[in-house]
Parts: C-alpha cells; sequence; structure tokens
C-alpha cells in the first residue's frame, strides 16, 4: 500500500460534488423509509451507494408476514415480499404498489470522483482504496499508482496515520 494526499481544487471540488449527493440520496432513502416507520438501508462499494432496503427497529408497517426476513447480513434491511403471503393478497398488493411508486432508484456514481485524485476505478477492485479528508486535503492509500499529471503527492504512512488520526479525534467543544 502506498499513501497519497491531494488538495488541488479539482479534487477538492469533486469530493464536495460526491458528498452532496451522497447526502441527497440518503435523505431521499430516509424520506421513502419514513413512509414505512423506518430507517433506510444502504449498500456501499467501491463504485456506487444505492438504497437497499428499509430497516424496522419496531413493528413492521402493516404485517410482518408481508416482508421480507431481516438478518444480520443483509445489514436487517426488508423489502416487501415478492408472493403475497396466503389470504393477504389485497394487503401486499397495496404495499407493493406504495413500494414501487415511492422506492428510490436513484444510485450515486462513486467512479466519477477517482478521475480527480488521479485513479482509474477499475484497478482499484485489484488495488483497494481508503480515503478521507481533512482540512482542505484529501488523503488516501490505494496500491495503484495515481497519474502524476493530476498533483497527487506520495507521502510516507506515518504522515498518513498521524492526519487521520487527528480527523477521527473528537472535537473540543468551545
Amino acid at each position: 500500500m502506498s499513501y497519497f494526499k491531494i488538495s488541488t481544487p479539482e479534487a477538492i471540488a469533486a469530493w464536495e460534488g460526491l458528498w452532496q449527493k451522497d447526502a441527497d440520496l440518503r435523505k431521499e432513502g430516509q424520506s421513502f423509509a419514513d413512509l414505512f416507520s423506518g430507517k433506510a438501508v444502504f449498500i456501499n462499494d467501491l463504485t456506487r451507494v444505492s438504497f437497499y432496503g428499509v430497516r424496522f427497529d419496531g413493528t413492521p408497517y402493516g404485517s410482518a408476514a408481508l416482508w421480507t426476513q431481516p438478518n444480520e447480513r443483509k445489514g436487517y434491511a426488508c423489502w416487501p415480499k415478492a408472493k403475497a403471503p396466503r389470504g393477504m393478497n389485497e394487503e401486499h398488493k397495496a404495499l407493493i404498489e406504495l413500494w414501487r411508486g415511492q422506492e428510490p432508484i436513484v444510485a450515486l456514481d462513486k467512479t466519477v470522483f477517482y478521475p480527480a485524485i488521479g485513479l482509474e476505478w477499475g484497478i482499484l477492485f485489484l488495488t483497494g482504496l481508503g480515503m478521507f479528508r481533512r482540512g482542505n486535503t484529501i488523503y488516501f492509500e490505494t496500491g495503484a499508482t495515481p497519474k502524476p499529471e493530476i498533483g497527487a503527492i506520495e507521502i510516507l504512512g506515518s504522515e498518513f496515520k498521524a492526519a487521520k488520526q487527528s480527523s477521527e479525534a473528537p472535537k473540543e467543544k468551545s
């Protein structure tokens, strides 16, 4: 793994755009989950973030028999069952219509961000990527090599770890 930092205006603008779109998607997902008195669950991988389902911390919307079974592997997310339980055709049909009519289908494409820090997303499947922002600098660790013309600077692991620790440190209240 190599460590890099970048603070070009293009990279910072791309970071801001990425996280604004992420916030918008999560807000839309939570608005949808609020229809069912639940919490939105999202899936997040190297290339995208998308709405996945609704998690119920209490009683599910309608009957529990209408929903898929939540489990830890799915983040306790549920969605309406594909087939109506016996004797619940009308309730199932109403739930499906509500779900399909309102479900957020927009996903955030993270691959548009990577060129701003000099990386091609395809190689990141093999090399991995971890990143965070501290102030006006984006720090990232990867086995890939950013394009030199983009302006990323290779740094020592100690600088990366110190920046990460200070960005994660609890902020004092004034």
